[in-house]
């Protein structure tokens, strides 16, 4: 985890790298401040006595009010006036909505995991504004995924989830967006979730010496990638 983490920093822009360490001192120092001002001696506010013995008199003249009232025939309190029809005073009235309350728009269809967006995930059960977000963002990083189960490589997505929605969800593999092995850079290369930087410099390395790579079998050939690692790019890789 920390080895993507610093990957994901590396690639970075130089700009957004120094943002991230001005506002990560800025969150220590605001956590000091906290701390600080929780070492402060608490003291109660002047006239708080005070304030505190009118409260209880405005409580009891209350009281004394409602036993007097209990003791003679109260008038009915009338009904608020309807404004609208199905609204009181105070009472917003919305428009009408596209489905039943408590009918997901996942029954409209199922989602396609590599062409949805944030509005069309949310209905799944499980998957709320972060989730969505995490999918789609690890989506744009793999360039597509090719089955649900490797919706279990997005963080802190749980089996449990994945295996509610898997049933909902389809994938279209044309959407898959390929590296061109022949012609990415280091950097396109290393932003793969699949590739260590390791990986990258081997098969750059190796590229440089053939000139050109033909096949996934030359890779396997001359163990350029594990077999394991080989297979999960496959999909993702063209020539």
């Amino acid at each position: 985890m920390s080895r993507r983490l610093y990957r994901e920093y590396y690639l970075l822009p130089r700009g957004e790298q120094r943002g991230l360490i001005v506002l990560a001192f800025l969150l220590i120092l605001s956590l000091l401040l906290r701390f600080a001002v929780q070492l402060l001696p608490e003291r109660e506010p002047e006239g708080m006595a005070e304030f505190e013995e009118e409260a209880r008199r405005m409580m009891a003249s209350l009281a004394g009010n409602d036993s007097l009232q209990g003791t003679g025939t109260a008038s009915p309190r009338p009904y608020p006036e309807k404004t609208t029809p199905g609204s009181y005073p105070g009472r917003t009235v919305q428009g009408p909505v596209a489905h039943s309350p408590g009918q997901p728009a996942w029954r409209n269809g199922p989602v396609d995991l590599n062409r949805a967006d944030s509005a069309q995930l949310l209905p799944l059960p499980g998957i709320g504004p972060v989730f969505a977000g995490r999918i789609i963002r690890y989506r744009d990083l793999l360039g597509g995924y090719t089955s649900v189960s490797q919706l279990s490589e997005v963080y802190g997505l749980t089996q449990e989830t994945i295996e509610r929605i898997s049933g909902r969800l389809v994938i279209d593999t044309s959407a898959v967006r390929k590296l061109e092995l022949n012609r990415a850079t280091f950097r396109e290369l290393l932003r793969h979730p699949y590739l260590e930087y390791n990986d990258v410099k081997s098969l750059v390395s190796f590229r440089d010496f053939r000139d050109t790579i033909q096949s996934f079998r030359e890779l396997q050939a001359n163990h350029i990638l594990p077999d394991s690692l080989l297979l999960k790019m496959r999909p993702y890789l063209c020539f």
